[in-house]
């Protein structure tokens, strides 16, 4: 997600199920309530489109990975990226940001080892926002 639509990872592991909004626009969007605020004002929500095939990529993690996780996806404020922790509940919590940042780093490793420890979640910002300005 940080590499097609440039989130960050706070902003991607706060998102809900209820927060992808296919029905708006040409590829569905991304209601983004824990954006980055300026000056320290606070969240700044906002509407991300899904461009840069994040659409596609977005539907097969829910069709088939989310439902390994948690399967209660009608469930109010079911996390996007669920934990393989359960809350008390049995649901399953929020994945942590030290979570997205370990996966990148062992992703890295094993699949771009001349980037091991060099690509990071606002390296992949800056790729999404290159590719954008080269689009243009």
């Amino acid at each position: 997600m940080a590499a097609d639509v440039g989130l960050r990872i706070n902003e991607a592991r706060m998102l809900d199920m209820d927060d992808v909004r296919w029905e708006l626009g040409r590829f569905g969007n991304l209601y983004v309530r824990h954006g980055k605020g300026s000056r320290r004002r606070g969240p700044k929500p906002r509407l991300v489109p899904l461009i840069n095939g994040a659409d596609r990529n977005l539907r097969w993690f829910i069709e088939d990975v989310w439902a390994h996780f948690d399967a209660d996806h009608i469930r109010l404020r079911a996390p996007l990226f669920p934990s393989e922790r359960k809350n008390r509940d049995g649901s399953c919590s929020r994945a942590t940001a030290d979570v997205f940042r370990r996966s990148l780093a062992d992703a890295a490793a094993q699949h771009l080892p001349t980037w091991t420890g060099k690509l990071t979640p606002h390296v992949l910002r800056h790729f999404c926002a290159s590719q954008l300005y080269l689009a243009a």
